[in-house]
């Protein structure tokens, strides 16, 4: 902005700013998340991410942008099946069902189990 003012160009200033769209659904339910490695569970309610919850529970899993586009947060799925909502992930990889994004992505099943 400074330099566009400096300039006697402020008028031509182009900002935008963009807020995450977000994943969560009206129709999601809450899940049951086992942690396989720790032997911990965590509710995941509604209104909340899979990584959200994790983090309330004193959980670290590593993020970067939390919206289904870096990969940082990939996770291995053990059971239950993933309801993909990342835009990383290929057809083929989400027909697999043994990774996902938890800062986006949900569960079609009542439970998953994640290798953490």
């Amino acid at each position: 902005e400074t330099a566009a003012r400096e300039a006697g160009r402020e008028g031509d200033l182009h900002t935008e700013r963009f807020e995450p769209v977000s994943t969560l659904r009206p129709e999601d339910g809450g899940i049951l998340l086992t942690l396989a490695r720790s032997g911990r569970q965590v509710v995941v309610p509604a209104d909340q991410t899979l990584l959200d919850a994790m983090r309330a529970a004193g959980v670290e899993v590593a993020s970067s942008c939390e919206q289904g586009f870096c990969g940082t947060c990939e996770c291995r799925v053990l059971a239950g099946k993933p309801d993909h909502r990342d835009t990383l992930l290929s057809d083929e990889e989400r027909a697999r069902g043994d990774v996902m994004m938890p800062c986006v992505s949900r569960a079609l099943s009542d439970a998953l189990t994640l290798d953490l």
